[in-house]
């Protein structure tokens, strides 16, 4: 049964008030700042806008119209789809009520978010005006949705972080193919070595475990022992001190005994065994080709001077850049740059490596001593005998591992008594004039049993130990070395002043100061 309509004009305004109807719903559903839709206003608002924002804000612009224009489209097309519908009265026409028809109320029911396809009529149903404000929705909601989805898709496929990480652990995985490769080609290449000879093999097998002797770390040597030097080193003290000024190392005479004890003990015509050194003019460049002891000194003395400066020595404390420099002097200056350039510095290990490596090369069995710095440090005190010199040195020390550590203890404790007894013996005094303590207490005792100790009154000198009650409640706290008086203040070099190796003074009345441990 059809829907009739008596008059035109009442069509006209059904049609203009359907048609302002469903765009006031579409404006409320987008949510329009500004209803009247105004050009200028618009290309205000963008003037502010990135050009993103403006894509974007054109798009839906667009969009916007199409919209519109498929609202009125749609209502139109429905519209007639219904009416040829109902006019050849097609099957699913029949769920009208009859009742409702007669009066020209076509609604219908259920159909909100569903596509048009399966859109069922009921008998409780709603202004046909609805459906076609959800068919325009539904659109422009779809059309909207897929832009910014694809817009979105194709931003993140440039800048996305997610991508990048991706793309690098392909990167890397293709880097770790290429590894595997290489380490095929390497062994491969091995089996091709070993057919030249075995003595290319050794030298092979030599370099492959030079990246694990590396691991190694730094093991220089430092001098925990007490062996003398001998009467006959310590008769060229003053030969030693001549060159060593000459060749602007006068810090370095006790390492220079140390050397001559290690080379010779102060024996022969060749003392420092200089006789193969470049600087040997005069003799056959031999073992003990050397026949004038001084000459020998000086040669020697020459030659250390540079390996110091090759080694980069910044001071007579720098144990890693000494042993470096005497593990040079013993196998020649060209060992330095190859262990510099190889592993940083010198290693027990590293020297072994080159002591083999020289041995294959020159098919010979001996070459070198490969524990020659551990050799030599056995006889060097940093002082020699002046405890003052070696304090000085640690200045700026912080936490004071070399001293607690080489005094035996596992990990951190007050280290004041710690690091004089270390001085002591790196300078040689350790048990002559300074015992070996931990305990401040145990110092005192020591001094006092050996009619050493001097109350607050003494005037200090040099060398001597000062003792400090900071709380004057006769429980003395804290110890360290003077260095000297002046001007009635007492400078001292303290190790454990809030956990660092420092240099203080102090007027020579302080309260705090309880007495003193003297030579």
């Amino acid at each position: 049964m059809s829907v009739k309509i008596k008059d035109k004009e009442k069509v006209q305004s059904i049609n203009k008030m359907d048609r302002h109807q469903n765009l006031r719903h579409y404006k409320k559903q987008i949510s329009f700042k500004d209803k009247r839709f105004v050009q200028d206003d618009n290309e205000q608002l963008q003037d502010n806008q990135t050009p993103h924002q403006k894509a974007v804000n054109n798009v839906i612009k667009s969009e916007k119209i199409t919209a519109s224009q498929t609202v009125y489209r749609g209502k139109k097309l429905y519209r007639s789809k219904v009416k040829q519908r109902q006019q050849n009265k097609v099957d699913h026409i029949s769920e009208f009520n009859p009742k409702l028809q007669a009066t020209g109320n076509n609604n219908l029911d259920n159909i909100k978010g569903k596509p048009l396809s399966k859109i069922k009529l009921s008998r409780k149903t709603k202004n046909i005006n609805y459906l076609s404000s959800i068919v325009s929705r539904n659109h422009q909601s779809m059309m909207k949705s897929s832009y910014l989805k694809k817009y979105k898709q194709s931003f993140q496929g440039k800048s996305s972080s997610s991508s990048t990480i991706k793309s690098k652990v392909k990167h890397s995985a293709k880097a770790v193919k290429s590894a595997g490769s290489i380490v095929k080609k390497t062994v491969g290449g091995l089996h091709k070595l070993i057919s030249l000879g075995t003595g290319m093999l050794i030298i092979i097998v030599i370099v492959l475990f030079i990246g694990i002797f590396a691991v190694l770390g730094d093991d220089s040597s430092t001098n925990t022992s007490l062996m003398p030097l001998n009467e006959e080193v310590i008769a060229y003290e003053e030969t030693i001190r001549k060159y060593a000024k000459q060749y602007n190392i006068e810090d370095y005479v006790p390492l220079l005994q140390a050397v001559m004890m290690q080379e010779s003990g102060g024996k022969g015509n060749d003392p420092m065994q200089s006789s193969e050194c470049e600087y040997n003019k005069k003799y056959p460049k031999e073992p003990n080709g050397i026949t004038e002891a001084e000459y020998s000194i000086d040669c020697g003395v020459h030659y250390f001077s540079d390996c110091l400066t090759l080694a980069k020595v910044n001071s007579i404390s720098d144990t890693k850049n000494i042993s470096l420099a005497l593990q040079g002097y013993n196998f020649g200056k060209g060992y330095i740059t190859w262990a510099i350039e190889h592993f940083d510095g010198y290693t027990k290990a590293n020297a072994k490596v080159y002591s083999d490596q020289k041995k294959a090369e020159l098919q010979t069995e001996v070459y070198g001593d490969p524990n020659y710095v551990a050799h030599v440090l056995q006889y060097y005190h940093l002082g020699n005998g002046d405890i003052v010199a070696v304090a000085k040195s640690q200045v700026g020390n912080i936490g004071g591992r070399p001293y607690w550590s080489w005094y035996g203890f596992d990990s951190h404790v007050e280290w004041c008594a710690c690091f004089v007894s270390w001085c002591a013996n790196e300078s040689g005094q350790l048990n002559i004039t300074v015992p070996k303590f931990s305990r401040v207490e145990d110092g005192i005792k020591w001094y006092k049993d050996n009619g050493r100790w001097q109350d607050k009154n003494y005037i200090p000198k040099s060398g001597d130990l000062i003792f400090f009650d900071w709380n004057n409640d006769n429980d003395p706290d804290h110890v360290g070395i003077i260095e000297k008086i002046d001007n009635n203040y007492i400078y001292t070099i303290e190790g454990n002043s809030n956990d660092e190796c420092r240099s203080k003074k102090y007027k020579q009345k302080n309260n705090h100061i309880f007495g003193y441990g003297i030579l």
